[in-house]
């Protein structure tokens, strides 16, 4: 059986609290009493659960909250008196910070009304991670081995990763229901094999970025050097912008590198630079070509005509 640890506990009490009491003037001598954690402790707990420092948190929460009751139609003054700001001008500078823009601005985007009711949250249960699993095996099923087998990517292997390295699990909610999952782990070395997910919905929405932007933070801080991640068709340009760099994959269960090298050599009618070749995990032959933007008629040669291959594009990042 998989224990919580006691800190991730007291961090559920102290979000609950700063919820409840979002309003009210929130200090932290009160959440010390409250949880009977002292301040120290806080501090270390935010380090590890939350994407920013406890202040910082609060502040943020209060301006998010604040935010909603605008769009609602309330008067701006009123809000910023009813969440602690003495002056409007004291609202506008703290509001500002947090969207990077004016109220009147961000209210007339309409994009940015649900983006409010997002969060990016650390995995901090077995349940939290079953959902993110439940959610991977919505987009890409079957994607998550059931039973209770130890095999890779299976549901008892995650809870393996779960307990050694959860500051690297993040997902995203929106109105309390996951809409994105960034789940990274170390295969080996120095660097981070990042599987993730997102709703078709949330791509405009700013939401993936900032996954990316905290894992990238909690990776770095961690020791780690660099992510790597196998992407979907027509996700390139997107990685491209958050500083990744791609290749395409041809992998195999069946046919060898060498058959895999002979059939592309077999296709005369393009010239295809071999980066790299691996049997992966002792059983999956894997050829790299250096091409950033998955090539869909080499794809569909390879996993068509050949058969029994699968391509992708992988992309990978120096942090």
């Amino acid at each position: 059986m998989i224990h919580i640890k006691p800190a991730a506990s007291v961090y559920e009490k102290i979000i609950k609290y700063i919820d409840k009491n979002i309003k009210e003037e929130i200090t932290l001598d009160e959440i010390s009493k409250h949880t009977g954690y002292s301040l120290w402790h806080l501090y270390k707990i935010f380090r590890v659960y939350s994407p920013a420092p406890i202040k910082e948190y609060i502040r943020n929460k209060k301006i998010y909250a604040a935010a909603n009751e605008i769009y609602t139609g309330r008067k701006l003054y009123d809000v910023a008196l009813d969440y602690g700001y003495e002056t409007p001008s004291g609202f506008y500078k703290a509001f500002k910070s947090v969207f990077g823009c004016k109220p009147s601005e961000y209210n007339n985007n309409k994009n940015n009304r649900r983006n409010i009711f997002m969060n990016i949250e650390q995995v901090k249960t077995v349940e939290e991670l079953d959902a993110c699993l439940d959610f991977f095996e919505m987009l890409y099923e079957p994607y998550i081995k059931n039973g209770e087998d130890i095999d890779k990517y299976s549901r008892r292997w995650w809870h393996e990763v779960f307990t050694k390295k959860n500051e690297l699990l993040l997902y995203a909610k929106d109105n309390g229901k996951i809409c994105a999952v960034a789940l990274a782990f170390n295969d080996g070395g120095d660097g981070l094999t990042v599987h993730e997910g997102i709703l078709a919905d949330y791509w405009k929405t700013g939401i993936f970025e900032a996954l990316f932007v905290e894992l990238e933070k909690r990776a770095k801080k961690l020791g780690f050097t660099g992510l790597t991640l196998g992407i979907q068709e027509n996700q390139e340009e997107f990685y491209a912008k958050l500083g990744y760099t791609g290749k395409m994959l041809i992998q195999s269960e069946k046919h060898s590198v060498e058959k895999l090298k002979d059939f592309l050599e077999s296709l005369k009618n393009k010239n295809y630079e071999i980066t790299g070749e691996r049997i992966h995990d002792g059983y999956i032959n894997q050829l790299w070509l250096n091409i950033s933007i998955l090539d869909k008629d080499l794809k569909n040669k390879f996993e068509v005509e050949l058969g029994d291959c699968w391509t992708q594009i992988v992309v990978c990042k120096s942090i």
